[in-house]
């Protein structure tokens, strides 16, 4: 069975849409790491999750989210700060790190599965922790908000406005730039589907239809579980992205207001 470890962000979602009592409000588990992990579980990994909450009642439900599906949560407790929230209000995103912000390198735990996905949302010098102990086939990196890609990322994973942010330029030709002397690199484009770069060649996947061209909140996520646990049972690029473009897509599609919960 493929081991799947996700290092990063466990986050409670909060999505409201609407005014006064006619508001409709939405309370769900979330993170990057989080649903990175649970989307691998789905598809028959043994994932993991890595990752610190805080002491309250947001941290037990996360926990209680991943023990329901069956995802190991190596997952500290800060007694100092509270739980990562992300609030959406109409659209409008405010994120409230907490404990995420403290997850430092002596928090890590052992990484060693046949791939290990680190967020690119954790304090810079523990995503170069991460990548240093991590001991996989694949290690992937999730560029997030990133304005710099550390050493020592042999995949990397980011979104158009992260790709823009780091290289300066569009997907196609940033995708070039991020994979140069690593392993591999995938840019996502939302509803159009994705690129990635192998040894100089450029391949390109199509997403089935959505309702949005959008970038939706998890489903970049399921896109990257995908993507690497495709890769790790041995598939080519080319057929991994495709397959990951339909989870991402399926996510999408299932995904409406307010639990959409904006765009990344």
């Amino acid at each position: 069975m493929i081991r799947v470890v996700a290092v990063g962000d466990l986050m409670v979602d909060v999505a409201a849409e609407g005014k006064g009592h006619d508001a409709r409000i939405a309370v769900v588990a979330g993170g990057s790491a989080l649903n990175v992990a649970c989307y691998a579980a789905r598809l028959g990994a043994e994932a993991a999750v890595a990752g610190r909450v805080g002491d309250d009642a947001g941290g037990r439900l996360l926990l209680a989210h991943l023990a329901e599906r069956r995802v190991r949560a190596d997952v500290g407790i800060d007694p100092h700060a509270p739980t990562g929230t992300v609030l959406v209000v109409d659209g409008e995103t405010r994120a409230d790190r907490g404990a995420n912000a403290r997850y430092a390198p002596e928090h890590l735990p052992q990484l060693e599965a046949e791939v290990v996905l680190i967020s690119g949302h954790l304090p810079e010098a523990t995503v170069s922790a991460a990548l240093a102990r991590a001991e996989a086939p694949w290690v992937a990196l999730d560029a997030a908000r990133l304005t710099e890609i550390p050493a020592g990322a042999p995949v990397v994973l980011a979104n158009e406005a992260a790709t823009r942010r780091v290289t300066g330029c569009g997907a196609e030709e940033g995708v070039r730039q991020l994979a140069d002397g690593r392993r591999l690199a995938c840019v996502t484009l939302g509803g159009a589907g994705a690129v990635a770069a192998l040894d100089g060649h450029v391949h390109r996947a199509t997403s089935p239809g959505t309702a949005t061209d959008a970038d939706v909140f998890r489903a970049g996520d399921a896109f990257a579980a995908a993507l690497l646990v495709e890769l790790a049972r041995g598939a080519a690029v080319p057929e991994a992205l495709a397959l990951a473009c339909a989870a991402g897509a399926d996510v999408a599609r299932a995904t409406t207001a307010p639990a959409a919960l904006g765009a990344r």
